[in-house]
């Protein structure tokens, strides 16, 4: 679902989401290392697009302070869900251009993964600059990092899907017809002009095993955002294309690969 506003809710993918997105367990832990670091001493974090849980759920059996923000009430239910019932931090059905919370409320802002879906994606951080007090900290994962694979097919797949339906964009440009940002060294530019400062984190390993047939069969059954506008007839003919040209770079698309990913979280340091 897309908003008047232009930003992309996911109640179509509460039901397979964590299935699709899940983080190996050391990944995680990881993650949460580096967050919990970055988060000491600031106070209540939150996160705009927390979704399932997937990142604030564990930041906070690790005793971070969370709250949290989605346009989408299914995947706050299954946020809950995922908690044994009932989110254990504050939640709301709210958009991340709109936060219904006063100045100054927060210690820190957490972005994984959700820029690009928000249409006007620096209202959204202009939103967190205000929530987030003075020498406060967001932390933003805005996506990327796929294996070589992974990003290669997701490619080749929105190129297909779209000159199947006559559609304009291909490649990366794809999540922005869609929505909001597309480069992070855009969010980079825009908060620089904020007074914030950047500091890239270390880099965190997300690694893989799966099929490059799997790969290709969430894509075939509509399980990412930016092929949601097309139709199943329109991703059976791209994937069918995808799968012969895959198998020709790669071979056997049903041999399980290692797929080496890797995360890098970005945190801006914002002004006292």
């Amino acid at each position: 679902m897309t908003t008047a506003e232009g930003s992309v809710a996911f109640d179509r993918a509460a039901d397979y989401y964590d299935r699709t997105r899940a983080l190996p367990e050391a990944t995680v832990r990881a993650t949460v290392d580096l967050l919990a670091g970055e988060l000491a001493g600031h106070g209540r974090a939150l996160e705009i697009g927390v979704g399932t849980g997937r990142i604030a759920l564990p930041l906070h059996r690790a005793g971070a302070s969370m709250a949290g923000v989605d346009l989408s009430a299914p995947m706050l239910q299954r946020l809950g869900h995922n908690a044994g019932g009932t989110a254990p931090f504050p939640i709301a059905v709210a958009d991340a251009t709109r936060l219904p919370f006063a100045d100054h409320t927060f210690g820190a802002g957490i972005a994984c993964h959700v820029l690009h879906l928000v249409a006007d994606w620096e209202l959204a951080i202009d939103e967190l600059l205000r929530v987030v007090r003075p020498a406060g900290v967001l932390l933003v994962d805005p996506g990327g990092g796929w294996p070589t694979e992974h990003g290669q097919i997701t490619t080749r797949f929105q190129q297909e899907a779209r000159a199947q339906a006559a559609l304009p964009g291909v490649g990366a440009a794809a999540d922005r017809t869609l929505a909001g940002l597309g480069r992070a060294a855009d969010l980079d530019a825009a908060i620089d002009a904020r007074d914030g400062r950047l500091r890239l984190l270390p880099v965190v390993a997300n690694p893989s095993t799966k099929t490059l047939s799997a790969v290709i069969g969430e894509m075939e059954a509509g399980q990412r955002s930016w092929n949601w506008q097309l139709s199943p007839a329109d991703l059976r003919r791209a994937g069918e294309r995808v799968r012969t040209w895959a198998q020709d770079c790669w071979g056997d698309l049903d041999a399980e690969r290692e797929l080496a990913g890797e995360i890098q979280w970005r945190a801006y340091d914002l002004p006292a």
